[in-house]
């Protein structure tokens, strides 16, 4: 079938929507589909693997004036363009995809919320009920459980919300069987260096944990990525005398990451607005236990002992870091059946239910319905 991806942000910004967009992307087209990108996101200096197939944003020089004429002049893209189905990206904030939605008569679509709401339920409640966006005829999907939830929480209405999950090449990830080193704990984080990832607040618990392992034992730890707070946390490590303890590499390639993870004995994820996870998930299919906060996408495969521990609260993630380098706590591998279940084969299989839940029939054809629209 021919699939229109729309989403507000994407590569050469590097996050979870971004990446998943462009692999699932690749995944469907190994599939036999043909699948296209409409982004709001300007392009800049793009790899050349990010531009296969097509993909259409706005030019490098355009500003805000221009980004909206962008907007109203692609939100019918899929309709006008003859796609088969239209899936949609957003998050809390995505001008585009909600144009998109607005405006998508007489073709199936679908949207998959890749943040949790649960900060702006009340926003989106009343937005419901002043445009009625739970009874459009779009089928709906959320990366997790918690996700998923945080949006039929928000919809004033009883709304049905898949779990769509992010994927992953459990190839790339190869299980490796932890080997402690006596006296150290080696720790690692991967996430984009922005507020809602919390990256501060990953230092402050590894001070802590620093602070209160048991004699002899040193806390080394790494964080790979690159965002806005990177040189806040500089001006962190030198003004706590951290550098010797935490080390910020930057962004690295996936083979980089890889190697690291091997090396690794604990994955440490602070974010408490975490809708999915995808770098944990990464890690825990590496073997790697994950540290992280409940009520998050991380739920969708760490449980308790097995694929690693969640709490409530950053003080609980210091100490569990120090009672797994006392060796008070022995946390187990992740369930091989949840990596299989976010492979991309599974994931894709997963998508093409989504899209004939949305009206694409078996062999691809359009379910065309009538819409009313508050962006018509």
């Amino acid at each position: 079938m021919r699939v229109l991806h729309v989403t507000d942000t994407y590569l050469p910004r590097r996050g979870g929507i971004e990446l998943h967009v462009h692999d699932l992307a690749q995944a469907q087209r190994r599939a036999g589909d043909e699948v296209d990108v409409l982004t709001l996101t300007r392009a800049r200096a793009v790899e050349p693997a990010q531009s296969t197939g097509s993909l259409l944003r706005p030019a490098d020089h355009a500003d805000l004036v221009d980004k909206l004429r962008f907007v109203l002049a692609h939100r019918r893209h899929g309709r006008d363009a003859g796609y088969d189905v239209v899936h949609t990206h957003c998050s809390t904030f995505s001008p585009l995809v909600f144009a998109t939605l607005g405006a998508a008569d007489g073709i199936p679509t679908a949207v998959t919320a890749h943040s949790l709401w649960r900060r702006y339920t009340p926003l989106y409640r009343a937005a419901d009920y002043a445009l009625g966006w739970s009874t459009w005829p779009i089928a709906w999907s959320a990366v997790s459980e918690s996700a998923a939830e945080a949006v039929r929480r928000a919809a004033a209405r009883p709304l049905q919300v898949d779990v769509v999950p992010n994927g992953i090449d459990p190839t790339a990830w190869a299980h490796v069987e932890r080997v402690r080193q006596p006296g150290r704990l080696r720790v690692i984080s991967v996430m984009r260096l922005a507020p809602r990832k919390r990256p501060l607040a990953l230092l402050r618990i590894l001070r802590t944990a620093a602070a209160a392992m048991p004699p002899q034992t040193k806390l080394d730890a790494v964080v790979v990525g690159d965002g806005p707070q990177a040189g806040a946390m500089r001006r962190f490590l030198r003004r706590h005398d951290l550098e010797d303890l935490v080390t910020l590499v930057g962004h690295q390639p996936r083979p980089e990451i890889a190697r690291r993870l091997a090396d690794a004995d604990v994955f440490l994820a602070p974010a408490t607005l975490e809708s999915f996870g995808i770098a944990a998930l990464e890690a825990a299919a590496a073997g790697v236990p994950v540290l992280g906060r409940r009520r998050t996408g991380l739920a969708d495969f760490v449980t308790d002992g097995a694929g690693g521990l969640l709490v409530d609260g950053d003080d609980q993630l210091a100490h569990a870091l120090v009672d797994i380098a006392a060796g008070r706590r022995d946390l187990g591998p992740v369930r091989r059946s949840a990596v299989e279940q976010m492979s991309w084969s599974a994931v894709v299989d997963r998508t093409r239910a989504l899209y004939q839940r949305a009206g694409v029939g078996i062999a691809g054809q359009r379910s065309v319905t009538s819409r009313k629209r508050w962006a018509s």
